[in-house]
């Protein structure tokens, strides 16, 4: 009967230190793949709610006239709420007159969280509470900036969230980098298109991803004030 030979010491060893680095292995495989997928739902998730964003930002510039006001964190729409053919068929004062509670003015702006994040927010004027109440056309941006902060003192504005836990994007610049709208040039009387850009962030298990995104679209049926014809030659 053949007698069965025992491990040695330094068969064990050997075994224990095999065993060691391949469960090392293993498990710095696991963790690369665990990092991977989470960046790879990170870069999904980015791409899904930047389309939603996309979707939302031209359908506002579809039924814009113009971009009134335009700053690197805020930017104000004009959406008539009259048809184009009716406004431009009156007079000049039918076409500057800016009825506060028909939805016709529509603020986007970056605004910084407490966490230190960035989320995007779009502000109305709340119809209830500005009945009656209107306004006229200006290419004053501090006009405009004005104005918000006159509503929003007065609580007359409505907040709705669009975009949260963003951050500037890798190509900002400056000391305090931050989202950023764009757009071709700030005169509203020029000016066609209106993007913003900016980056997702998230955090898994202590590394932060992030995925930078530029979006843009254009106002489909741009219509000039009758004013800013008066310094063209």
């Amino acid at each position: 009967m053949k007698t069965r030979r025992a491990f040695t010491m330094i068969e064990v060893i050997v075994a224990t230190m095999i065993t060691t680095v391949v469960g090392g292995s293993v498990a710095a495989l696991v963790q690369g793949f665990v990092s991977a997928m989470a960046l790879q739902n990170q870069r999904s998730e980015a791409i899904v709610r930047s389309a939603g964003m996309q979707s939302h930002l031209g359908l506002l510039l579809l039924k814009s006239r113009m971009s009134l006001a335009l700053a690197p964190q805020r930017v104000l729409l004009w959406l008539p709420a009259e048809t184009l053919a009716q406004s431009g068929s009156g007079s000049d004062s039918a076409f500057d007159r800016i009825d506060l509670a028909s939805d016709e003015l529509h603020w986007l702006e970056f605004v910084q969280e407490a966490d230190s994040t960035w989320s995007l927010i779009e502000w109305t004027v709340k119809a209830d509470m500005a009945a009656g109440e209107t306004t006229v056309f200006s290419v004053d941006g501090e006009f405009w900036d004005s104005l918000f902060v006159e509503l929003q003192d007065a609580g007359k504005l409505r907040r709705s969230p669009l975009a949260f836990g963003l951050a500037a994007p890798e190509s900002a610049t400056g000391s305090t980098p931050k989202p950023r709208f764009v757009w071709q040039t700030s005169d509203c009387c020029q000016n066609r298109s209106v993007g913003a850009e900016f980056g997702f962030i998230a955090s898994d298990a202590g590394e932060v991803l992030r995925s930078d995104v530029r979006i843009e679209s254009a106002l489909a049926f741009f219509d000039r004030h009758p004013i800013c014809s008066e310094d063209e030659p």
